[in-house]
């Protein structure tokens, strides 16, 4: 999708957020670190040309609600995405340490 079109990709963030797919499923076809080096290039791309505070997984955005941008009005919308994982989300965020992007609340 071009970088100006909002989708419906994340729960209660997508107002504020871009959404970065891969392909995997976690058991069968693990992400590589290919696809962590690729997405790490994408957000440095990305972060150059807005202002991203937060780097946080689908597994992750959860710990946003309570937040000011978290905006979901359903209060019976939610899921429990298993995806990226944590392993790939520590790749991810070890190969953009120097951009300073905060995690989500814990």
């Amino acid at each position: 999708m071009p970088e100006t079109w909002m989708a419906r990709h994340c729960i209660g963030l997508n107002q504020v957020a871009i959404g970065i797919e891969n392909v995997g499923d976690g058991e069968k076809f693990p992400l590589t670190n290919s696809q962590a080096k690729a997405n790490a290039a994408l957000v440095r791309y990305l972060k150059a040309r807005y202002p991203i505070e937060y780097l946080i997984g689908h597994m992750e955005y959860r710990h946003m609600e309570g937040t000011a941008l978290f905006a979901e009005r359903d209060p019976k919308y939610r899921n429990n995405k298993p995806d990226p994982g944590n392993d790939f989300m520590r790749k991810v965020r070890a190969l953009v340490k120097d951009l300073k992007l905060q995690e989500p609340p814990r």
